[in-house]
């Protein structure tokens, strides 16, 4: 997996009685999201509290971000979100400057892993 230059996080609200159909469309725009050129990583995670979801999402650069939100699949998600959402939803984007991959400060055994 490369580095990502730009990293999204956003807060989904939806409304509980609609939460399979929330579900439905965040794994859809997951999948067309996860196939674009520019994306690095892109994961849905569901909160305990009903209908509520985290999207993060990484993308290579600003312009693939960009780019995301012309893709039909992210076109279809806004055509069809507003309904399900109890309140907007909040998203915030972060520009990376610089990476660093943190190795593991206490590496296992080797003679403990069998």
């Amino acid at each position: 997996m490369s580095d990502p230059g730009v990293l999204l996080i956003a807060e989904v609200h939806g409304r509980a009685a609609l939460a399979g159909q929330l579900r439905a469309a965040l794994e859809e725009l997951a999948r067309g999201t996860l196939a674009e050129p520019d994306c690095v990583s892109y994961r849905v995670l569901e909160d305990e509290a009903p209908a509520e979801y985290v999207l993060l999402a990484a993308w290579g650069s600003e312009a693939g971000l960009v780019a995301h939100y012309g893709t039909p699949h992210y076109r279809r998600y806004r055509d069809q979100v507003g309904p399900l959402l109890a309140r907007p939803s909040e998203v915030v984007v972060h520009h990376v400057s610089k990476t660093v991959h943190a190795g593991d400060p206490n590496p296992p055994d080797p003679g403990l892993l069998g």
